[in-house]
């Protein structure tokens, strides 16, 4: 019990620190969107990464990454976007190890170290593309890619990588991408190559696309660039009309910024073009959008104090609700706990009872088998007891009264021989006499026959208790008939004889008690047991009051027959006979 609580406090306990350290994960994000880069970090320096999980601690680092990058912090960045690139591994983030590998390029390429190579990266972040299927994300790779290497020393890749992109965005149909694409042409000739005539060809690819599409804030970036091509080359009114061109296709939904932007370029370029009151016209007016900027500007920081301080307040509200709502939670994720404990504890009492119980009954039941066993094999051993002493008595009456008997008769033989001379009423005498001895002499033979009747091994089952049954009729007054089925095949001797002895004591229990005139006795041989029937005609009586100490009676044959996996049924009732089933297996 005490461990369970110990780790129902370890849980709550974790379960704390988990929710406070991704709280302070999702402000840290929350800082870094809003441009505020150092509260972000600041933030951050409060974790403590040793408590964090694997994807908190992968999202940590990249957050520190971010951070730095947006602060031109390359040489700090490119660490922790290795940390963060290797748990997004583990974890089998796939996608984001792609975006991370992209932005190792960059890191690589800014900090421009020869001893930092940044092919390395550019081959994973396009095998993963390539491995996807999804040729638009493989364009917006090759796309990524190329607007890196914008550089005078890189321009040659970049033109690579735009060509990748160009021929993916005409399989796709994509005329935006497309019309993108020959716009970066255009824009990597007019920066970083001497043939400023294919800028102006690219541009002019690229407008009636966008044109096609309806994208007019593309159309006026186009003529932008046009513009600055144009000015490059000291072209000024042709750069002028561009820039002219662009300014009437800002909508009435327009940023300032825009404005202030485009009229700064036009004031320069009409200076450059010596005509200094259009150039001083477009100045103020680029002024007037700066001072109307500026005070939009102040009204935002203004208008994002109050938000923020709104944000900060309901945020403390949402967090005092959440910890509230999770120290709620806790506490009943530590009830179950505590309850699932009480159960088990109680489940464990219960079953430790029940196996008492069962062991108990299992204890009683093999006592009981026990002692069965010992009653039926004194029962057996009474049996074969029985058995012996009925042959001894059978031979000692045949073997030492007979001979007795006999050694008399033959004496009283010689007596009557020698008496002949004696007077004819004392011949009555001895031929009463003589006859007593001939029947006393007759009447032992058949009591030793009687009491040694049995089953004879030579001749099997069936016939010896036909045997026996012809002679219980003649010397009892009544029929016993057997009648057997299918029982050609012999059994086991041990079984014969019990078979034999059941039977025999069946019957001479009918004679004894039933007062019948005929019996008949059933024998049948199924495949796996013997089916015995004892029917009588004789007077009945009431099964249930057999009892188990009535001797040799039906009680002993019962257990006899369930010693041996058998089962007896008995049906009788006074004044109709009774009819004994038994059932007794072969083996």
């Amino acid at each position: 019990m005490k461990k369970i609580l110990a780790f129902c406090g370890f849980l709550t306990f974790g379960l704390v620190s988990c929710f406070a350290q991704q709280n302070l994960l999702d402000k840290a994000e929350a800082s870094k969107e809003a441009d505020n880069y150092q509260l972000s970090l600041d933030i951050l320096s409060k974790i403590d990464t040793n408590t964090l999980s694997i994807p908190q601690k992968a999202r940590f680092y990249y957050l520190q990454s971010a951070n730095h990058r947006f602060r031109r912090e390359e040489s700090d960045a490119y660490p922790l976007l290795l940390k963060a690139r290797k748990l997004y591994t583990a974890m089998d983030s796939l996608e984001k190890v792609a975006t991370i590998n992209l932005e190792l390029f960059q890191v690589v390429r800014n900090i421009e170290s020869d001893h930092l190579n940044y092919d390395e990266y550019i081959k994973a972040y396009l095998d993963y593309h390539l491995s996807q299927n999804k040729p638009d994300n493989l364009r917006k790779a090759y796309t990524r890619i190329g607007i890196n290497f914008a550089r005078k020393s890189t321009v040659d890749s970049s033109f690579k990588y735009f060509r990748k992109a160009f021929l993916l965005s005409k399989i796709n149909k994509d005329t935006l991408a497309e019309a993108e694409t020959l716009n970066n042409f255009g824009v990597l000739h007019s920066e970083f190559t001497t043939y400023k005539d294919s800028a102006f060809y690219y541009f002019k690819l690229s407008r009636p696309l966008y044109e096609l599409i309806g994208r007019n804030d593309k159309i006026r970036q186009n003529y932008q660039n046009v513009a600055s091509a144009y000015k490059k080359n000291g072209e000024y009114d042709k750069a002028i009309e561009n820039y002219q061109k662009a300014d009437s296709l800002i909508g009435k939904d327009y940023r300032i910024k825009y404005k202030r932007f485009l009229y700064d370029l036009m004031a320069k370029t009409y200076e450059l073009a010596e005509k200094p009151a259009k150039a001083l016209e477009y100045y103020k007016l680029t002024q007037a959008y700066q001072d109307s900027l500026n005070l939009q500007e102040q009204e935002k920081a203004i208008f994002d104090i109050q938000t923020k301080y709104e944000v900060q307040k309901k945020e403390n509200e949402n967090l005092q609700l959440k910890q509230s709502r999770f120290w709620l939670i806790s506490g009943v994720i530590l009830l179950v706990l505590l309850l699932i404990a009480t159960y088990l504890v109680y489940r464990n009492r219960i079953a430790k009872k029940q196996l008492e119980v069962k062991q108990s009954a299992l204890e009683k039941n093999e006592l009981e088998k026990q002692l069965k066993d010992q009653e039926l094999a004194g029962l057996d051993a009474m049996i074969e007891g029985q058995e012996k002493e009925r042959q001894r008595i059978a031979n000692d009456l045949h073997d030492n009264l007979g001979g007795l008997l006999a050694t008399l008769k033959l004496h009283f033989q010689n007596l009557k021989t020698k008496t002949d001379r004696l007077r004819d009423e004392q011949d009555e005498l001895f031929k009463t006499t003589n006859s007593l001895l001939d029947e006393t002499y007759q009447q032992v033979r058949n009591y030793a026959h009687q009491r040694n009747a049995g089953l004879k091994t030579s001749e099997g089952l069936v016939p010896s208790i036909k045997n026996f049954a012809s002679k219980v009729s003649v010397g009892n007054n009544l029929v016993v008939q057997v009648e057997a089925h299918d029982m050609d095949e012999r059994l086991e001797n041990s079984v014969e004889i019990t078979i034999f002895r059941i039977v025999q004591e069946l019957i001479t229990n009918v004679i004894k008690h039933a007062e019948a005139s005929e019996i008949i006795v059933h024998l049948t041989s199924f495949e796996d047991h013997i089916n015995i029937m004892v029917e009588d005609n004789g007077k009945g009586f009431d099964p249930s009051i057999i009892k188990d100490n009535d001797g040799m009676g039906l009680a002993s044959i019962i257990k006899r027959v369930e010693h041996l996996g058998g089962n007896v049924d008995i049906d009788s009732h006074s004044g109709s006979g009774t009819t004994v089933i038994l059932n007794i297996p072969k083996s």
